[in-house]
C-alpha cells in the first residue's frame, strides 16, 4: 500500500459566515493529498503531464462526518490500496489538529493518453515508481 500525509491550514477564503469550511473545498484538500503524494514519489503532476499522461477525475465520494473550521491544522493522509491499472483509486482520511477524524473519501482518476485522448494502462514511468510499495499480488 502507498501512503503519503501532508499537513495544511484552513484559510479564511475556504470557510463560510461561520467560519466553517466549505463542503466543495474538501475536493481541493484531496488534490492536494494525490498531488502531494506524486511530488513526494519524485513525480510532480507537471512532470507526469509532460510524459504525456493526463489523469481525469472519474469519481469523487465524500463522507463528512465533522466539520473543519478557519485556521484548524488539518492532516491529510492518502491512500492507494491496489496497484493501479487503467485507473488509480485514491483514499483520504482528513483529521483536525486533535486528531479528530472529519471527513473520509474516495476519487478514481483515468490514465489517459494526451495525444490520442484515450484510455491507457498505467505508464511504465509511474509503475516503476509505486511498485515498491505493493507485493507481487499487486496488494
Amino acid at each position: 500500500m502507498l501512503k503519503h500525509t501532508t499537513k495544511l491550514r484552513v484559510r479564511y477564503g475556504e470557510t463560510d459566515q461561520m467560519g466553517i469550511v466549505n463542503n466543495a473545498v474538501y475536493s481541493a484538500y484531496f488534490e492536494v493529498g494525490r498531488t502531494e503524494m506524486f511530488r513526494h514519489l519524485g513525480l510532480p503532476y507537471s512532470e507526469i503531464e509532460k510524459q504525456g499522461i493526463m489523469l481525469p477525475l472519474s469519481e469523487l465520494h465524500v463522507k463528512y462526518l465533522r466539520s473543519a473550521r478557519y485556521d484548524d491544522e488539518l492532516t491529510i493522509e492518502t491512500y492507494v490500496e491496489d496497484f493501479p491499472t487503467a485507473r488509480i483509486r485514491f483514499k483520504y482520511n482528513i483529521y483536525n489538529q486533535s486528531g479528530q477524524l472529519l471527513v473520509k473519501g474516495e476519487t478514481v482518476l483515468a490514465f489517459l493518453d494526451a495525444h490520442t485522448r484515450r484510455p491507457t494502462r498505467i505508464p511504465a514511468f509511474l509503475a516503476d515508481k509505486i511498485a515498491p510499495f505493493f507485493d507481487a499480488l499487486g496488494k
